[in-house]
């Protein structure tokens, strides 16, 4: 007896199903199931079509009566875990997913599963463990990395294994899974568990005795997971950066007595990459200025022999305290095979910035206060990146508001079709990039002061081949100008450096289409009163505001163990130059309390829908059990003045427009 249909009618339904004609299909099976009762296949295909559409005791009942035909069918427990997982029937939809991999061990979508399971109960650990199992299985299962890369955000590993460098490292090679300072002090506390960085980091007040130059450079290029963050991210350890200066002088100052040019190369261009990354923060001396002197005069004689080949190692350093692009003969070394990533890093792209800034769109911005922010962030683009964590799949704006268990008034969002977002102070586009791959059937405006940030926005977003985004450079002052409005706005630390914030949100909420949403980012000031002395205390030494100036002040903060000086170095802007003069130096700042946002929000009438960071609402959960406290901003205030560093970030909430 043949208990299966022919080739050609399982095809024609699968092609069904994967019209959505599923009400077809359980009609076509419902024929089919009195001419094949035992066919597996009709009875997975129509549990998988009742699933389709949420009727789950029919879908349940599909799967169990095809493992009393047979109970060794692997995917019929897969599909029964991803039923009792929707249903909240965690212990079941574990059990079926068990049952599925000891059937079929490489069942690796089972394994994400399950560890999605663990990720929402927070057992990070455990979860790790299963998203881990899948990657052996499948490493190029991106959405068990990018679930991997959400659980190292909150995470301290306690040892060291192969399987975890091997994805991590993975991890941080991807270019649109994870920013990797979202994850970087956990890879830095994992780095402390290697046994060679750990005897580095022992010696590090006294390096030169203890290790040979030769030896620094051999044990810190074989540590890939150090280099990777190098390479990518400003590193955010001061006892990793001070390893990274000595090595950065050491060898600037010993290059004719290096074993190995090739493997010093090598390091010195991820040292320069990390170094024009975070805008040479680094301090150096005049020892080594003299010497980089030497190098610049020695290049320029020996490009004039075209002899110039051999210096590859000595242009690494020069890489690693200025940026290529600024010298006159910098275009001559383009062809060093040795040197084409830094040529990329540091000539190509700048040079790219440039070209696409005589293309930018560009309204003339005339209010004072934006004029000296845009000088800022013309003379420092904030911040510069190379990865980001884009969306695999555009979600329906109201399937994102849900998985962020928004607050929301649905019916007007269900009926929204073709969506227009704005960014208002998009910087050098890591936000908008994201948004844009955010929302399905969305188009992205792209709005910020200075020229030279969108540039690099722009150039990363071609990288990308994001398409549905325009970079417009003007104040959000003059909205007006491009007589649009908005379904969604999102304006991240942008109102703070305004004149007057409550002027700026008042336009942003004019431009926003009745019932759209909007998320703001404002800096909390009970999280940054730090900071706030800090600022004070440099407008008292009147110390005016260069590049020069910031670094020497940086060297203060390093030495010092001043209680707010300790506060400023836990934090990430630390790092880098541009994220640095923001922090400290910013020529224009506002900070708020949860009761001012409270005042502006009903001023505006606007409705508070809640806060945008996961873990941030998991640790308010803890303390506030009804889904309703998560709307209330009396409780968030309370919950603050318990926490006082709670939002060290800043407030980053969603809002909705009550018209």
């Amino acid at each position: 007896m043949t208990y299966e249909p022919k080739k050609e009618i399982a095809e024609k339904l699968l092609e069904s199903f994967n019209e959505k004609l599923y009400f077809d299909v359980i009609k076509k099976i419902s024929e089919l199931r009195t001419q094949y009762p035992d066919s597996i296949f009709l009875l997975n295909v129509l549990g998988v079509t009742y699933n389709e559409l949420n009727k789950y005791d029919e879908a349940i009942k599909c799967f169990n009566d095809l493992l009393k035909i047979n109970k060794n069918f692997a995917d019929a427990y897969f599909n029964l875990g991803i039923i009792y997982k929707k249903i909240k029937e965690e212990k079941k939809s574990i059990f079926n997913y068990n049952q599925c991999i000891k059937i079929n061990p490489k069942k690796f979508e089972a394994y994400n599963n399950l560890g999605n399971i663990y990720k929402e109960r927070q057992e990070i650990k455990i979860a790790i463990e299963k998203y881990l199992q899948c990657l052996e299985i499948n490493p190029n299962y991106i959405i068990a990395l990018q679930n991997f890369a959400v659980c190292l955000q909150n995470f301290k590993f306690n040892k060291t294994s192969s399987i975890v460098d091997r994805h991590i490292i993975n991890l941080l090679e991807q270019e649109k899974i994870v920013r990797p300072v979202d994850i970087i002090f956990t890879i830095i506390d994992y780095l402390y568990l290697n046994p060679k960085l750990k005897l580095i980091l022992k010696n590090i007040d006294d390096l030169e005795n203890n290790l040979s130059l030769n030896e620094l450079v051999m044990e810190i290029s074989n540590i890939k997971i150090l280099i990777l963050l190098i390479e990518n991210t400003p590193i955010t350890d001061l006892k990793i950066e001070k390893i990274l200066r000595y090595l950065r002088s050491e060898i600037l100052l010993n290059l004719s007595t290096l074993e190995s040019r090739k493997v010093a190369l090598k390091l010195m261009e991820s040292i320069a990459k990390q170094c024009f990354i975070n805008e040479y923060i680094y301090s150096f001396d005049k020892k080594e200025e003299g010497i980089l002197n030497n190098i610049e005069k020695k290049i320029i004689k020996d490009l004039q022999k075209n002899s110039f080949t051999q210096n590859d190692l000595e242009i690494a350093c020069l890489a690693a305290y200025m940026p290529l692009h600024i010298l006159k003969w910098s275009n001559k070394i383009k062809q060093i095979p040795n040197l084409k990533d830094l040529v990329q890093q540091q000539i190509n792209e700048p040079q790219e910035e440039l070209n696409l800034r005589k293309k930018l769109l560009s309204l003339n911005i005339k209010n004072k206060i934006s004029l000296n922010v845009k000088n800022q962030y013309e003379n420092n683009p904030y911040p510069r990146w190379n990865k980001v964590a884009l969306y695999g799949i555009p979600k329906k704006p109201l399937m994102f508001f849900k998985n962020l268990e928004l607050n929301i008034k649905e019916e007007n969002i269900q009926k929204w079709k073709n969506i227009n977002v704005l960014v208002a102070g998009c910087g050098t586009g890591q936000h908008a990039i994201t948004t844009a791959t955010k929302y399905e059937n969305s188009f992205v405006t792209a709005i910020d002061l200075s020229a030279q940030s969108l540039c690099y926005a722009k150039r990363k977003a071609d990288e990308f081949e994001i398409k549905n985004i325009e970079f417009i450079q003007m104040d959000l002052l003059d909205l007006k100008k491009i007589s649009k409005k908005f379904d969604i706005i999102e304006s991240v630390g942008v109102l703070h450096h305004m004149d007057n914030p409550l002027i700026g949100w008042q336009i942003l909420n004019e431009f926003l289409n009745p019932h759209g949403l909007m998320m703001i980012g404002l800096y909390s000031k009970i999280a940054r009163e730090h900071i706030l002395k800090i600022r004070n205390e440099i407008k008292k030494e009147k110390i005016n505001i260069n590049e020069e100036n910031i670094i020497k002040y940086r060297e203060e903060i390093i030495s010092s163990k001043n209680y707010n000086f300790n506060l400023i170095k836990q934090s990430t802007d630390f790092f880098s130059l541009s994220t640095l003069r923001d922090l400290l130096f910013h020529v224009q700042e506002h900070t708020f309390t949860i009761s001012q946002i409270i005042k502006h929000l009903n001023h505006l009438k606007l409705t508070f829908s809640g806060f945008e960071n996961r873990n941030l609402i998991n640790l308010f959960k803890n303390k506030n059990n009804e889904k309703k406290d998560l709307y209330n901003l009396n409780l968030w205030e309370k919950f603050e003045i318990d926490n006082p560093r709670i939002f060290a970030g800043m407030y980053q909430f969603w809002c909705q427009k009550n018209l």
